[in-house]
């Protein structure tokens, strides 16, 4: 069976030997899925028994979607050949014939399904075990209070990664959701942690008080000042992690999780899923309240870098000028640039 993967690659500046969300696993089910990851169409579907299948989405035979075909038991049936392929990729059937023509098949994803998202691993799979899946358990915990949305953003993966590693832009993107902290002063310092693939870092503020909506959530006095802790992570290519801690003498730790499921489409649109997480005030109240605030602060942020994309596309890419806020940034995008080149022996 032939199992090299022979195409092109696509999104050539992003890391293909990495986890991405294709779906959330709510989406996938027995009505095949159509998505399309680092410029690859993906089939997504589940087997009878419930496990998560992803395949390249075109038949061997004919340029036709495997998604625009349907199921027969844990098989996948292409409309216009009636191509059979199995859930490892290999064509089982062929209809017009009672062989199979020797090492027909379609390229197979290695998929995990952790609950909350059907990740797969676009690079070579030999590599997958070596990488494991990222963690997003809070996502499925009771003890957190989960809220968000998804869309495409016609922006490049790597402008939503800058996004996330600076939120000194919070104040001019959407002064209302923005914490006092950020714009009472000179922004303290970030302290960065590199390891070979990830990328943390946090930073502390001052007492300060809470935005007014965060307030109301939290229980307390729009005037009380608590000291805040943001602490941001860059798991992997395809998840980004912020945390926001309040703390207060005597009372525990409120923590917001902001949960950023990022799945390049191509080279120029991006898939994102954003989840926002909290560890207090659990009900339908508070993410009523929650809600419309993030939604609006998210599409304005969508706003903004589709915006910079249009800039980038239709005068080109420039040199940028760095400053202390953006040594997150610096160091993710070091990152990036290693495991690109590890892939493809670039130097």
């Amino acid at each position: 069976m032939t199992t090299t993967d022979t195409t092109p690659r696509r999104c050539a500046d992003i890391p293909h030997a990495a986890w991405y969300a294709a779906a959330t696993s709510e989406e996938v089910g027995r009505t095949p899925l159509a998505r399309r990851v680092l410029g690859t169409p993906v089939a997504l579907y589940r087997t009878v028994a419930g496990d998560a299948v992803a395949l390249e989405d075109r038949c061997a035979h004919r340029p036709v979607p495997l998604s625009g075909g349907h199921l027969d038991g844990d098989d996948i049936v292409a409309a216009y050949s009636g191509f059979r392929y199995a859930p490892d990729g290999r064509c089982v059937r062929v209809p017009t014939q009672p062989n199979v023509p020797f090492g027909t098949a379609v390229r197979a994803f290695p998929v995990h399904d952790d609950g909350s998202f059907v990740w797969i691993w676009t690079g070579d799979p030999r590599l997958a075990r070596l990488r494991p899946a990222p963690d997003t358990s809070w996502l499925r915990d009771a003890a957190w209070s989960t809220f968000g949305d998804a869309w495409e953003t016609r922006a490049a993966v790597q402008l939503l990664i800058d996004n996330f590693s600076d939120i000194t832009h919070v104040v001019h993107v959407d002064p209302d959701i923005a914490p006092p902290a950020l714009g009472s002063g000179p922004t303290p310092p970030l302290k960065v942690t590199v390891s070979e693939t990830t990328m943390q870092f946090s930073r502390d503020f001052p007492a300060s008080p809470l935005a007014p909506w965060h307030a109301m959530v939290a229980g307390v006095g729009s005037d009380e000042a608590f000291a805040q802790r943001e602490e941001g992570e860059f798991v992997s290519p395809g998840l980004w992690v912020d945390r926001w801690h309040v703390d207060a003498d005597g009372q525990p730790t409120r923590t917001f999780v902001f949960t950023h499921a990022l799945t390049p489409i191509d080279e120029t649109t991006t898939r994102h899923v954003w989840r926002v997480s909290r560890d207090f005030a659990p009900g339908g109240a508070a993410t009523g309240t929650l809600s419309p605030v993030f939604g609006r602060y998210y599409r304005r942020v969508q706003s903004a870098l589709e915006s910079m994309q249009q800039v980038i596309t239709d005068d080109g890419a420039r040199p940028t000028v760095s400053v202390a806020a953006d040594a997150a940034a610096t160091a993710v995008r070091r990152i990036l640039d290693r495991l690109v080149a590890d892939e493809t022996g670039a130097r």
